[in-house]
């Protein structure tokens, strides 16, 4: 009986092994999505429970009113609700996470010795991008200013909201959501698939856009690879902090389409696909071009960093 040729068994070879690989992208694929699904229910229980307790029990007004403009939102209520939201979310990363699945706080990149240099970091890569955006627009006459009425009591209150709800997401998004999809794919599937995500999840904002979908998936990939490449939730958290508050209060474009206090009064004109219309600056063009230039840049500094395995932190 004769054998194939060599050439042809190295073919055959090759193939058995893509067809290995494949069974093996679609048999992790079960498990994930268990997870995420898990997690989901769990998170949006805790959630249901929580705001129950908020709004019916302690009678606190909710953010926004039924109907209402999203646009039109009550600040005080927004940061308890987003308070809330962080809490559960720390709860159920503890339970599921460090509890069930015997990881580290590591891996979520809490712990870090240069918190506060990474914040920084991303802090200013926030403000640098916006800050330049604005400028390029100004020059282009398509946004123009003067200057509002300083209020201390709004400024910080929107500060500290801006503070707790990029901490919130990037605790999610990153810290827990890029982590557990890194036990079955590669890194990169890891942070692609979580942008996407982080996304979506923003399509409800008034005034959503295409171009907004892009530069906030494109926010998504630095801010994971920030994640990844410092092992360290607070530089993506400083981006992100940054990026919302110089959009909204600073310069005063609605943020992912939700109006703010404003210390210039920002009054945008021309083709939105360049000014970002009422979504603001992340459906501007520039954005897109800013986020990905920066991108680029942030990806010729370096490798993923190499967390050290420690035991989990157990507070029980």
């Amino acid at each position: 009986m004769p054998y194939p040729p060599h050439s042809q068994l190295n073919e055959i070879a090759i193939f058995s092994i893509k067809m290995s690989e494949s069974t093996s992208l679609y048999a992790k694929a079960g498990p994930l999505l268990l997870r995420l699904i898990g997690f989901s229910v769990f998170f949006l229980i805790l959630v249901v429970i929580g705001s129950l307790f908020q709004f019916q029990v302690l009678g606190l007004p909710a953010p926004f009113d039924d109907g209402q403009d999203l646009s039109q939102v009550n600040i005080g209520s927004m940061i308890i609700f987003w308070t809330m939201l962080t809490a559960i979310t720390f709860l159920s990363i503890y339970l599921l996470w460090i509890k069930f699945d015997k990881e580290s706080w590591k891996k979520i990149g809490l712990i870090d010795p240069k918190s506060i240099p990474n914040f920084l970091y991303g802090t200013g890569l926030g403000v640098g991008m916006v800050t330049v955006g604005y400028i390029f627009m100004w020059i282009l006459g398509l946004a123009t200013f003067e200057l509002g009425q300083f209020a201390f009591g709004s400024f910080m209150a929107w500060l500290l909201f801006f503070l707790i709800q990029p901490f919130f997401e990037e605790l999610l998004f990153r810290g827990y959501i890029l982590r557990l999809i890194e036990r079955y794919y590669s890194t990169w599937a890891a942070i692609i698939i979580s942008s996407i995500l982080f996304g979506l999840i923003h399509a409800p904002n008034e005034n959503f856009s295409y171009l907004g979908l892009i530069s906030i998936g494109l926010s998504g990939l630095l801010m994971g690879w920030l994640f990844v490449r410092t092992g360290s939730l607070w530089a993506p958290t400083g981006l992100h902090f940054s990026w919302n508050f110089f959009q909204g209060v600073v310069f005063g474009y609605p943020t992912s389409g939700i109006n703010t206090y404003e210390v210039l009064a920002n009054q945008y004109s021309g083709p939105e696909w360049l000014s970002g219309g009422d979504f603001g600056f992340e459906g501007s063009i520039f954005a897109v071009l800013l986020l990905t230039a920066v991108f680029i840049w942030e990806l010729r500094k370096g490798k993923p960093a190499k967390l050290v395995e420690e035991e989990p932190l157990d507070f029980a």
